[in-house]
């Protein structure tokens, strides 16, 4: 809880010293004085002295008045110019403290607020022990020794939450933005929710401060969920990188990778093999070099033949490669073929997707035109050829066939799903370019092994046919050696099937974790919205709200806003279905049902409310008292009041009639000689 126990600001001008000194107690506090007597530089004041004067406008001592900081008027027509000028204000939560903050000082920054451990304004003891802290400066909400706004949140027993800004990094939310929620301004405050709010850069920053102050489970949710999405992006990088070694390992050894793709998804070990398509079917790379070892096997039990007794082996073998080259130059001059006329074909649908792209961003821009109710100057529109401005028809039908033509809506939809199309087709065709582009550097290298392979065999079928075959030996060799890269390869390839694998079940426990916290809010959470959206109808029915009907009213869920409903199922803001008067009532149920829903699920609102000047924001007298009597039921809270009462006892003792309130009084002016 944050109560103000007291006040006290400390003037010294040429001619003396001026001042005043207040306190305030639990409950319903009424702050009464004539207009022009004062009673929002206390408002202010206290403001500044929690170092909140943002609310205000600004920051420092240039949101005060200048009866605190420039020219003293006491008695009226004398003026005191102001030496130094400094504020106290004594708050409590559990402990007490006193701050200190200069308004005008020739020593002192108003960037400097003086904390005193103990009751500097209501106790007997002067001799307390000071702390010098800072603000509006960086560090002032983080810095865990002198920064007064987390000094002032730790007071609170509030931990500020972290919540994403504008640029998506984390940051926290500042005190300053929450103390809209229980403070309204009279200028400003009354035009909107949280109308006096800084702008700090915090996304969605009101309905983070409603969270914050219901203290709702969705920041919790929302940490999960970040580190949720840190890990799988994290892993999404682990499972890329393992995919691009596997897929390496595939194009080495020039086998197809099946059972993987370069994303995270559910796969078992076994899936995962490398494969390519052989004469008589398919064939994986394990018993792919089982064949071989069994080759290897066979061929070194014999001894290498020389020239004359492979010649005819030699001559064969020339011929397979022969007719094997034939193939694979045929084959690569059609693919090549194929690559050229597809590229071509990518080149036309990218031109017509820019085409259909130029095409619809016109349409919508006429059709926006349209809806404001202009005129779209397109001489095509108007039925004018804009070449040679002679008029057109719209169809080729005959003239007595009457045919609507295409709306705009529709032409949009279908040169969106034109658009959808072609990228479709796009989208195709690059894949397809991928994997001709794969086939044909494959043949280019096939057809390079084929020629090395037929000029050995020329070269031993011109050796002396005594000598050992040179071609055999090279052949054992390249076999040895296919086998060894083979072993190796598959050795690769098996550890990084099983860290895959792995991965794959880290995955399924990210999915698993997501599926338990998809939603944004517990059951605990759509409790608090449920009540604080009871809470706050049935206080627009004492306040006697009038522009909608009450069942109509609900909480939104999007920003926890007030908004109401129609039979199509869209709903609006309420300020915006809401007489002037009646949203000033949605304003007052809407502050004193978010403290009661805090209350009731032990949130962190402090438990404050400080509202100047309501009576003057078109408020009935009848209102006024129905306010007031809700008001002074929080006896266990505080609520301070600024109000004139229209500068009338009779107004006042009418509209306090039958209330428990503690009146604080400015009889002439509020700044008076000490």
């Amino acid at each position: 809880m944050l109560k103000i126990n007291a006040i006290k600001i400390d003037i010294t001008t040429f001619d003396g010293r001026y001042g005043c000194k207040h306190t305030f107690q639990k409950g319903l506090n009424i702050i009464r004085g004539d207009n022009s007597s004062g009673k929002s530089s206390m408002f202010q004041a206290i403001l500044y002295a929690l170092g909140l004067e943002e609310l205000l406008g600004g920051k420092n001592e240039k949101t005060m008045q200048s009866v605190l900081k420039d020219i003293v008027e006491y008695p009226n027509g004398d003026f005191h110019r102001v030496i130094q000028s400094y504020v106290y204000l004594e708050i409590e939560n559990n402990d007490i403290v006193t701050v200190k903050r200069a308004i005008n000082s020739p020593t002192e920054s108003p960037k400097l607020i003086d904390v005193y451990y103990g009751a500097l304004l209501t106790g007997n003891n002067s001799n307390l022990t000071k702390q010098s802290m800072y603000i509006h400066d960086k560090g002032g909400a983080s810095d865990k020794n002198n920064g007064f706004h987390l000094f002032l949140a730790t007071f609170l027993g509030w931990k500020m939450p972290e919540v994403p800004n504008t640029q998506g990094q984390i940051t926290h939310l500042y005190i300053q933005q929450i103390a809209p929620s229980f403070i309204i301004e009279q200028k400003s405050g009354w035009a909107d929710f949280l109308a006096t709010m800084p702008y700090y850069n915090i996304k969605q920053a009101s309905s983070r401060v409603i969270e914050f102050v219901l203290n709702m489970d969705i920041f919790e949710i929302q940490k999960k969920k970040q580190a949720i999405s840190i890990k799988e992006d994290e892993l999404k990088e682990r499972w890329k990188t393992s995919y691009i070694k596997i897929d390496n390992i595939a194009r080495d050894t020039r086998f197809t990778l099946q059972g993987v793709t370069d994303r995270p998804s559910i796969v078992n070990e076994d899936d995962i093999y490398l494969i390519k398509n052989i004469d008589s079917g398919s064939i994986d790379i394990e018993h792919e070099m089982c064949n071989l070892q069994e080759e290897y096997s066979k061929i070194s039990d014999n001894e290498v033949k020389t020239v004359g007794e492979n010649s005819e082996l030699f001559e064969e073998q020339l011929r397979m490669l022969q007719n094997q080259h034939s193939l694979k130059s045929y084959q690569y001059d059609m693919i090549s073929s194929d690559v050229a006329i597809n590229e071509q074909q990518l080149k036309l649908y990218e031109e017509q997707l820019s085409e259909i792209e130029n095409d619809l961003s016109k349409n919508k821009s006429y059709k926006k035109i349209l809806q404001l109710g202009g005129e779209v100057q397109c001489d095509v529109a108007k039925s004018v050829c804009p070449t040679c401005h002679q008029r057109i028809n719209d169809s080729l039908l005959p003239h007595d066939i009457h045919q609507e033509p295409m709306r705009i809506d529709d032409n949009i939809k279908y040169l969106e799903s034109e658009k959808g199309m072609i990228e479709k087709y796009i989208e195709g065709q690059k894949k397809f370019l991928q994997e001709q582009s794969s086939k044909q550097k494959i043949l280019q290298e096939d057809l390079k092994n084929i020629r090395t392979d037929i000029r050995r065999i020329k070269k031993d079928l011109t050796e002396n046919s005594r000598i050992p075959s040179v071609a055999e030996i090279e052949y054992r060799l390249n076999l040895s050696k296919k086998i060894e890269f083979y072993e190796r390869k598959i050795e690769e390839f098996m550890l990084l099937k099983q860290h895959i694998y792995q991965l794959s079940k880290e995955y399924l426990s990210i999915l698993s974790e997501k599926k338990q916290i998809d939603s944004n809010y517990s059951e605990n959470d759509k409790r608090k919205i449920s009540a604080f959206e009871q809470l706050f109808t049935n206080r627009l029915r004492d306040f006697k709200y009038k522009s909608k009907p009450i069942n109509t009213i609900k909480i939104s869920h999007d920003n926890y806003m007030p908004i109401t409903y129609v039979n199509t199922g869209e709903n609006y803001n309420i300020r915006f279905d809401s007489s002037a008067s009646d949203f000033i009532r949605c304003i007052l149920a809407y502050y004193i049902s978010l403290m009661q829903t805090s209350i009731k699920y032990q949130g962190n609102h402090p438990k404050l409310l400080m509202f100047d000047e309501p009576k003057q924001q078109d408020m009935s007298e009848e209102d006024f008292k129905v306010f007031l009597k809700i008001l002074s039921e929080f006896t266990e809270e505080q609520i301070l009041v600024f109000a004139s009462f229209s500068n009338n006892d009779e107004s006042f003792i009418s509209d306090t009639k039958n209330i428990k309130f503690n009146l604080v009084r400015i009889e002439d002016k509020l700044i008076v000689n000490i």
